[in-house]
């Protein structure tokens, strides 16, 4: 039985090598693959917040990618494996895909608007007139 399970884990090991998947036919480019990462976070992140957006603009984000990028399934998987299987190069395209999430996120936020030198209304002394006063 040891024997058994040492030759199970030593097969396992071996087949979980450092070798590359086979390179597509179709090969996208690093760029075209942080599109369609970051487009497929998007997607993601409207269908766990809001899904009912998607229904309302007629989206269907299993298809909306390959109609988008023009793909089929076989061409992104074998993209995504490609990549995928050199962590170190995965991880960067990982990495730009988060930066631009955050840069658009940024984009978004609302502006604080603070003017030090904005003038408020101050009730006067009792007389039922107000008077300036500035923020400091």
């Amino acid at each position: 039985m040891k024997k058994l399970v040492f030759i199970l884990l030593s097969a396992l090991a071996v087949s979980c090598g450092n070798e590359n998947a086979p390179k597509p036919e179709r090969l996208l480019s690093e760029d075209e693959m942080v599109d369609i990462l970051y487009d497929i976070s998007l997607l993601q992140a409207v269908k766990s917040y809001k899904s009912q957006i998607l229904d309302t603009n007629s989206v269907d984000p299993r298809t909306y990618i390959y109609k988008k990028y023009k793909l089929d399934s076989i061409t992104l998987s074998q993209n995504h494996n490609w990549y995928a299987s050199d962590l170190e190069n995965y991880e960067k395209i990982q990495g730009r895909v988060s930066n631009r999430i955050r840069s658009e996120h940024d984009k978004l936020k609302p502006k604080k608007k603070g003017n030090p030198d904005k003038l408020i209304a101050k009730p006067g002394l009792g007389t039922g007139q107000q008077r300036e006063h500035k923020i400091e």
